[in-house]
């Protein structure tokens, strides 16, 4: 199945299993909560939110809304610092297996915030939302987030 023969696939395994579990305890009021704040930046218009957000799912820019998908992806970035600080989250590069990640690696967060707060902020605030008993809370500082070099760039 999967090859867990590396130190990154051994990361990204524990990652993604640790992700699963958390994933079961999201808290959809807070989910629907962090939606509104967001469609509040499009001056109440869901349509025009549900518009951008598909758009950053899926690598598309309008260009007659440049200014609302600023400020979309602004309010996404500082909600996933908030959530997520340095010593939270961890990525995996699977090319250069021999470096742990370094959450202040410039390089790193360049190649996973972008990607993680356009394709997948469904996910990200699922994480950021989930309440689990204390004994499981230590999951919460083992985030994985996967990177996307390529797509960072474009």
């Amino acid at each position: 199945d999967y090859d867990h023969s590396t130190y990154a696939r051994r990361c990204a395994s524990f990652g993604s299993y640790s992700n699963t579990f958390l994933l079961k305890h999201q808290d959809e009021a807070f989910i629907e909560r962090m939606v509104e704040e967001q469609v509040e930046l499009l001056r109440g218009n869901k349509e025009l939110y549900n518009m951008i957000d598909n758009n950053m799912m899926n690598g598309d820019l309008d260009p007659f809304f440049i200014r609302e998908h600023c400020a979309i992806y602004s309010w996404r970035e500082t909600f996933f610092c908030k959530h997520f600080p340095n010593d939270s989250w961890f990525t995996v590069d699977f090319l250069n297996d021999t470096f742990p990640f370094d959450p202040e690696n410039g390089f790193y967060r360049f190649i996973t915030i972008p990607y993680q707060i356009t394709r997948y902020f469904d996910r990200v605030m699922a994480l950021a939302s989930a309440k689990v008993n204390t004994d499981f809370n230590w999951l919460k500082s083992q985030i994985y987030f996967e990177s996307d070099e390529k797509f960072s760039y474009e």
